[in-house]
């Protein structure tokens, strides 16, 4: 579900100013998020937004130079210094980097599919926190809760989380599915998931990020970059926002701090179950409904059986797809193994509507 400026200070705003916000949706939000971005009042062009590099890129050479004008919708997001493809290495996206993102806070709506910029400054706490619940309410109060940047190593940010008990450094990435580890520093209890087809993924229960516990994440297997030996020998791997599990999160990266919603359990089952699924679920207590969350419509299709109980996915109780959810173990991880790795083939749920009917229907997941 679904799911950045050069500063010429890293001070807090003067006079307590919260600079102005530039909202763009998010055109393609698997990796890297892609954005409209114009380049000198050119026609918009796809950017995407990378956190592991401090590079800025563009795949057009006319585009390239030093202090282009950046702007979104004809609001500037400031000047940056493009770099033009050369030799075999031809880029096949624009892509904006750290030496921009740096200067700015970042807000990432996993709800909306929005993503917010505050050029020039870092955000007082109050502002960043007033942001972060402006998001409607879904079942409980929305909590907040925020955790250092450790540091940035070649300007791209790190953040310390702690995976079967251990403490590790991993690099923090914007938008969805970049989560990796390099070769031998995987997640020992991590099972391996053939995620969609050719995946090659992994999920892990015993994860946590600042103050909050993580009921799962999904992260690659088998990838090539290792920033151990590029960046930072102390660096594991990159963590990507998308698996805080909340619908917003907020980098403020001059001042070296990350906020996130903090959402109920239930909430982030929801979350969680719906991404994989790819069928909007809300997880009530030992209740899951077809529901999307608040004030989102990604799904127009199922409104007409919106508010039906899940009853069975693929034969499966949801009893025992929550308790397996809610478990943590090397049990529950690979039942839900199964589960997920059939998804990808089509599934039939069954489900009793509003009106007490029991109906079953066949889904397929979106196509590559």
């Amino acid at each position: 579900m679904l799911t950045l400026l050069i500063a010429t200070a890293l001070l807090p705003t003067t006079q307590g100013k919260t600079p102005v916000p530039i909202v763009a949706p998010i055109k393609f939000f698997y990796g890297d998020p892609v954005i409209s971005i114009s380049v000198d009042g050119k026609p918009p062009e796809d950017f995407g937004l990378t956190m592991i590099t401090r590079h800025c890129i563009v795949t057009d050479a006319a585009n390239a130079g030093e202090t282009r004008q950046l702007s979104i919708q004809g609001k500037s997001l400031g000047a940056a210094n493009l770099e033009s493809p050369s030799g075999s290495a031809h880029p096949v996206l624009n892509a904006i980097g750290l030496s921009v993102l740096n200067g700015m806070a970042v807000g990432i709506d996993y709800a909306k599919n929005e993503i917010t910029f505050w050029p020039g400054g870092h955000l007082t706490s109050d502002a960043a926190q007033a942001w972060i619940l402006k998001a409607p309410k879904w079942g409980s109060e929305s909590k907040i809760w925020s955790a250092p940047i450790e540091r940035k190593a070649n300007v791209a940010p790190v953040i310390n989380a702690m995976i079967d008990g251990k403490k590790v450094q991993l690099l923090l990435r914007i938008g969805q599915q970049g989560t990796a580890f390099a070769k031998g520093q995987e997640p020992s209890l991590g099972v391996p998931v053939e995620y969609g087809p050719g995946g090659n993924h992994a999920i892990e229960a015993n994860v946590g990020v600042g103050a909050t516990n993580l009921p799962w994440i999904l992260y690659f297997r088998g990838v090539s970059y290792d920033p151990g030996k590029e960046i930072d020998p102390s660096i594991v791997g990159t963590f990507t926002t998308e698996n805080l599990l909340g619908r917003r999160v907020l980098l403020d990266l001059p001042a070296n701090t990350l906020y996130a919603e903090q959402l109920s359990s239930d909430e982030q089952l929801s979350m969680f179950l719906s991404e994989w699924f790819q069928l909007p679920m809300d997880v009530q207590a030992g209740k899951v409904l077809i529901k999307e969350m608040p004030e989102t419509h990604f799904y127009p299709q199922l409104a007409p059986i919106y508010n039906s109980e899940v009853l069975e996915i693929m034969g499966q109780t949801m009893d025992q797809i929550l308790a397996a959810a809610r478990g943590r173990s090397a049990e529950n991880m690979n039942y839900l193994k199964l589960l997920f790795e059939r998804v990808w083939r089509g599934y039939k749920v069954k489900f009793k509507r509003p009106n007490g009917d029991i109906q079953e229907a066949n889904f397929s997941p979106p196509k590559a």
